[in-house]
C-alpha cells in the first residue's frame, strides 16, 4: 500500500518515516503544489464554496456533517 503526501514536515521525519514503513507502507511524495493530485483539496475547495452561500450563523461542524452526507 501507499501513502501519498504533501512535503509535509511532520511527514518528513525519521520516526514518521519508520512508522510508516513498519506497517509495510511506501512513502511517496506528491509534487509541490500540485493540488490535482491530493484529492483533499478539492473538497476543501468545495467546503469553501459552501461555506460562502451559508447563512451568516451557520456553524462550520454543520456545513462539513451536510457535505459529509452526500
Amino acid at each position: 500500500m501507499y501513502c501519498c503526501t504533501e512535503n509535509s514536515p511532520i511527514h518528513t521525519k525519521n520516526v514518521i518515516r519508520a512508522l510508516i514503513e513498519e506497517w509495510v507502507h511506501q512513502l511517496l511524495f506528491l509534487p509541490k503544489n500540485y493540488p490535482d493530485l491530493n484529492n483533499i483539496e478539492h473538497d476543501f475547495s468545495a467546503l469553501k464554496i459552501v461555506r460562502i452561500y451559508s447563512p451568516i450563523n451557520t456553524l462550520i461542524d454543520k456545513i462539513i456533517r451536510n457535505y459529509c452526507a452526500k
